[in-house]
């Protein structure tokens, strides 16, 4: 809005901009509901070129948001936005106005210090949380001749330590699962 000559360069007419306020949907007791621009205002940040200072006060927010926030809109007025947030994540994928999506926040490196390109793909899991599935390995594990009982205790620790554990990629190394489609 304050830089004209900014908004000609790309393009943005003022009737993009100046006719439009921001709206309220998230009220947080310690900033009121515009959390952005008071928490911009008290760090002092003036341009888009503060990249440190804008990525410190996005955390604030959306921990403020999250923690503090309560929403102030409809269908979920004075309901904790840590609570409503599953809710609307849901309503949002059925009505099809959402889709799942995940970032990595930084860069990703791998165990040798190359820069990964991370993806999510479909992949088949072990669920070892399904008591049943992990007495089998168990037992299995107890039947195996590993020749050195550390050995074997290790085996146990990390089945004992397992949730869901990926076995198959759809590229690259992986193994492939005969009644998969791909």
């Amino acid at each position: 809005r304050v830089h004209g000559a900014l908004r000609e360069k790309y393009g943005i007419t003022d009737d993009m901009v100046m006719p439009f306020e921001p709206v309220p949907i998230i009220d947080c007791p310690s900033v009121g509901n515009l959390c952005a621009p008071i928490i911009c205002e008290q760090m002092k940040i003036k341009s888009q070129n503060d990249t440190a200072a804008l990525e410190e006060a996005k955390d604030i927010c959306y921990k403020k948001g999250f923690y503090e926030g309560v929403f102030i809109v409809p269908d979920f007025a004075g309901m904790a936005v840590e609570a409503a947030k599953p809710i609307v994540r849901e309503r949002m994928l059925a009505a099809g106005q959402a889709l799942k999506y995940w970032e990595p926040e930084g860069e990703v490196v791998s165990r040798s210090g190359d820069s990964c390109v991370a993806a999510l793909v479909d992949q088949w899991y072990l669920c070892y949380e399904n008591a049943e599935w992990k007495a089998l390995v168990q037992r299995n594990i107890d039947a195996l001749n590993t020749y050195h009982p550390e050995t074997k205790a290790a085996f146990t620790e990390k089945l004992r330590d397992m949730h869901e554990w990926a076995c198959s990629r759809s590229f690259g190394l992986g193994t492939r699962i005969p009644w998969a489609t791909q």
